[in-house]
């Protein structure tokens, strides 16, 4: 029996980031088919291993102790296997950068693919995903991702560009002119050890997908353009 059971869609986005933490702890997981995910969130919440509305969900296979939404889920990881700092306040910076990626993701799709991306609405969103990547630069220069300060930042920041701009190289360009620093640490940290077979088993399975569905076709069409 693995370790743990990930609830979440065949593609990289938020499951990513559960990926790599349990990939970087030497921890083993299952991942349930489409079919699985769907049969699990239509379950009457009473009957969920943790009351959810849609997946990520990770289940401990030992204990069957389960968590939700991937900032919890990141923080419970994080908690597990020693990778979060000490002292408070850089244990909230280690939780900030985790809600920061979520953010992110969030606003690449544009909350879940409620809406499609147009020209116009990529060209007016520019402007924000630029300060995204000077925000994490500053946190780089800033010495808030060095080693005494825990994994867990590093993991979810190598994470979040390193698989967002492999899977839309369009965007690499613009995340080495406004953050050099996050570049070169999501490269190191994804090229090496088991986040390295990580990323290289991601490739494998998912191919180039990112987020999924009708909002990433509509979202490689604006980078294209």
């Amino acid at each position: 029996m693995s370790d743990f059971t990930l609830y979440y869609w065949p593609i990289p986005f938020r499951g990513e980031f559960v990926r790599a933490l349990l990939a970087h702890a030497g921890a083993t997981v299952d991942e349930p088919d489409s079919d699985a995910v769907v049969a699990m969130m239509e379950r009457d919440p009473r009957d969920q291993p943790v009351p959810h509305m849609a997946p990520p969900m990770l289940v401990d296979n030992a204990s069957g102790q389960a968590i939700a939404e991937m900032p919890a889920i990141c923080l419970w990881l994080g908690e597990r296997f020693g990778l979060m700092p000490i002292d408070p306040h850089p244990r909230a910076l280690a939780l900030k950068i985790i809600n920061d990626a979520n953010d992110v993701l969030d606003e690449m799709t544009l909350d879940g693919g409620k809406a499609m991306w147009t020209p116009k609405s990529w060209a007016d969103y520019l402007p924000r995903l630029r300060r995204w990547m000077t925000i994490w630069e500053a946190t780089v220069e800033q010495d808030l991702l060095s080693a005494n300060q825990g994994d867990l930042g590093t993991i979810a920041t190598a994470t979040l560009w390193g698989a967002m701009t492999e899977r839309l190289p369009q965007l690499l360009p613009l995340l080495r002119e406004e953050a050099p620093s996050v570049v070169r640490l999501a490269e190191q940290a994804r090229s090496q050890g088991a986040l390295a077979a990580q990323a290289e088993e991601s490739r494998k399975r998912f191919g180039n997908a990112w987020c999924g569905g009708e909002i990433e076709k509509s979202l490689r069409q604006v980078v294209q353009d």
